[in-house]
């Protein structure tokens, strides 16, 4: 019987000791090289002052998104219009995109990316008006021993937990289609993905997984996860290039903001010139 109990005893504790480890597996911090790589799409690690930072949460309400409107990017983006500001604000805000889904896919860290742990870091010195993004709790994940799983979960926070709910925003206050604004997150993450594949210094085996979450992203995570029913948002974005440019399907409505009717290269051929 006391063999028994040490037996139960000791094998219960090296359960727990091997949960444990898993646990200590799940959390981890990014690296320095992590980090520079990540300020390329807009990393930020310090916070600026309170009048120089828009919070995630502050693009959901209302009152304060119509003073983001009025005040802040009416002068910085060249125009009165609501569509065409509410656009350009999501074409700035896609860039988040691209920084969670590299740091997932290149490094295998899940960035909390819920909307309450993000904010827009602004310069005034800056005239194109390109914000960074910061994160209160800069801690991560690591897939563990279930990377599908994890995978699921770092995509799900994403874009149901923060995109979504910032393009039904969006959408509602400045009038403008939720296709455009989704297009504007698709167009960011598709440049981000082909960039990255074209990286040799990825082994081959990382490149597979690279390649696959790409897929997994843009065709074969459920629309549940984007807070859609019908299907995947990005989905129908993924047309072939042509002279190497993927054009649009729709417009982005940048030529709006500019003084000499400047388009993008991706600009669809139907949307006609003003």
């Amino acid at each position: 019987m006391i063999r028994y109990l040490e037996h139960h005893y000791v094998f219960h504790m090296e359960e727990a000791d091997a949960s444990l480890k898993k646990l200590a597996l799940l959390m981890a911090r990014l690296t320095e090289i992590e980090i520079n790589a990540l300020k390329k799409y807009r990393l930020k690690t310090e916070a600026v002052a309170p009048s120089l930072t828009i919070s995630g949460i502050d693009i959901l309400l209302e009152e304060r998104l119509n003073e983001i409107f009025n005040k802040e990017l009416h002068g910085k983006l060249n125009t009165d219009k609501y569509n065409v500001i509410g656009s350009m604000l999501v074409k700035r805000y896609a860039f988040i995109a691209a920084l969670v889904l590299y740091a997932m896919s290149a490094f295998d860290k899940g960035i909390d990316s819920s909307i309450q742990n993000v904010s827009l870091q602004t310069d005034e010195s800056d005239p194109l008006w390109l914000p960074s993004f910061y994160f209160d709790n800069l801690e991560v994940t690591t897939p563990g021993i279930d990377r599908i799983q994890w995978r699921t979960t770092v995509v799900q926070t994403l874009f149901l937990e923060n995109i979504a709910k910032v393009i039904t925003s969006i959408s509602k206050q400045a009038k403008v289609a939720k296709a455009i604004l989704w297009e504007n997150i698709a167009v960011y993450i598709f440049w981000m993905y082909e960039t990255l594949l074209q990286n040799d210094s990825f082994s081959q085996e990382q490149l597979v997984k690279i390649q696959e979450d790409f897929y997994y992203v843009i065709h074969d995570a459920p629309p549940q996860l984007f807070g859609t029913k019908a299907r995947n948002p990005l989905s129908q974005y993924d047309r072939p290039k042509q002279n190497d440019v993927r054009l649009r399907k729709t417009c982005c409505l940048f030529y709006l903001t500019s003084k000499n009717d400047d388009r993008c290269t991706t600009c669809p051929i139907e949307c006609i010139r003003p």
